[in-house]
């Protein structure tokens, strides 16, 4: 059901395992947006517990992460994604500053998606603290208790 996968990603940056892309539009405002509207990014949209990155962010977090990370790669369009999303709030409710759960939305990065080889959808993955232990990666929907004991267990 899971398999140890290292994530090793050259982005034409002169480092290894560093994942880029561009942020440019990320917060920005257009000229039809109306005087006092509240803009809010991504990852103010998604809630609190569990936020959606971009490429680049989520090489800011991977690289300076303080605690276990799973990634959800995910598409809007994917019925088993949006359940595994409620799932991930569960689990980040009841786990609260011990992990971080991000999403990656992967019509909306297609390199990265590519990069790291995502063909099926739920895909998630687990980094762990210890950089020298591969990430562990699963495809499909998992009920809370289930990602929660791969957490113990693995990280």
């Amino acid at each position: 059901m899971h398999a140890h996968v290292p994530i090793h990603v050259h982005s034409g940056r002169s480092t290894d395992n560093q994942l880029s892309s561009s942020t440019a539009a990320e917060g920005a405002t257009s000229a039809a947006t109306p005087v006092g509207a509240k803009i809010t990014s991504q990852a103010e949209a998604t809630g609190p517990l569990v936020q959606q990155l971009n490429a680049e962010e989520l090489e800011v977090a991977i690289a300076e992460r303080d605690r276990p990370l799973i990634i959800d790669f995910f598409a809007t369009w994917c019925g088993p994604c949006l359940l595994l999303a409620k799932e991930l709030e569960k689990v980040a409710q009841e786990l609260g500053d011990t992990i971080r759960v991000v999403k990656v939305d992967t019509d909306k990065n297609p390199m990265l998606s590519s990069q790291l080889q995502i063909q099926g959808l739920p895909t998630m993955v687990f980094v762990g603290m210890d950089k020298d232990k591969p990430a562990l990666r699963t495809e499909g929907l998992l009920p809370a208790e289930v990602i929660k004991e791969i957490i113990e267990k693995e990280m």
